[in-house]
């Protein structure tokens, strides 16, 4: 599904995805694009941040707030190279990656497939863990071996299903990171008892490759900040490790 108001960019890229194999729709507002994506229902979701009706900041807020399957699918922004601020508030509303103009085809439908096969591989694991997880009632458990489901899958997947609750995980050093979740965004966040900003936090959970992990449902005080958005966090975390790694 393509939400651009800009014509020739929209014929552009679905030409490029039409070619790869991929069936197209498109929508030139975002009403008219939100309630196709509610009726298509697509595996895939590009959408410009400027739209002539609303922005493409309420699209994925609503993609994302859908009592169905879309509500996972892969979102990608359309944005100018130099639109840091929309970059950073796209990704807390739930966006997946940007695409910078100007687009190149084999880009575009390399970013299009992986994030359809990371989407299929979500739910497979989603599928799972809504049968064997934790029921959503308040001190429902369910415990884990990072090495087999790591930690940025669980975050992925408690924010799929909008969970509150504590979710504390142990690395195999003994390590415990205790993350507060509300509706399925980070309140609050301690590394061996100490509070810890939630970035430095995901850096460091996200190299352990041994240990366990409990998640336990409960109702989780209202912050004083706003709580935020695992999938943007993640996103950034995986990032400054990347450059770190460099």
């Amino acid at each position: 599904m393509i939400i651009e108001q800009d014509e020739w960019e929209s014929a552009l890229l679905a030409k490029f995805l039409g070619e790869a194999g991929y069936e197209v729709h498109i929508a030139g507002e975002a009403r008219a694009g939100f309630e196709l994506v509610r009726t298509l229902q697509p595996d895939c979701i590009l959408c410009d941040v400027t739209l002539p009706d609303i922005d493409g900041f309420w699209v994925a807020r609503r993609v994302r707030t859908e009592p169905s399957p879309v509500a996972t699918a892969p979102f990608l922004f359309l944005t100018n190279a130099e639109d840091t601020e929309s970059r950073l508030q796209g990704l807390n509303v739930g966006a997946d990656i940007y695409l910078t103009r100007p687009f190149h085809d084999e880009e575009v439908v390399a970013q299009v497939g992986a994030l359809i096969d990371m989407a299929n591989r979500l739910r497979k694991q989603h599928e799972s863990f809504t049968s064997e997880g934790p029921s959503s009632g308040p001190g429902a458990a369910f415990t884990g071996d990072i090495a087999q489901m790591s930690v940025a899958t669980v975050l992925t997947l408690l924010e799929l299903e909008r969970r509150s609750g504590h979710l504390k995980v142990r690395s195999d050093s003994g390590k415990i990171a205790l993350l507060e979740l509300q509706h399925g965004s980070l309140a609050g966040a301690t590394l061996d008892d100490e509070p810890t900003e939630p970035t430095p936090l995901l850096r460091e959970t996200l190299r352990w490759k041994r240990g366990s992990f409990t998640f336990r449902s409960a109702e989780v005080a209202t912050p004083s900040g706003t709580p935020q958005g695992i999938g943007g966090l993640l996103i950034e975390a995986m990032r400054l490790e990347d450059e770190a790694r460099r």
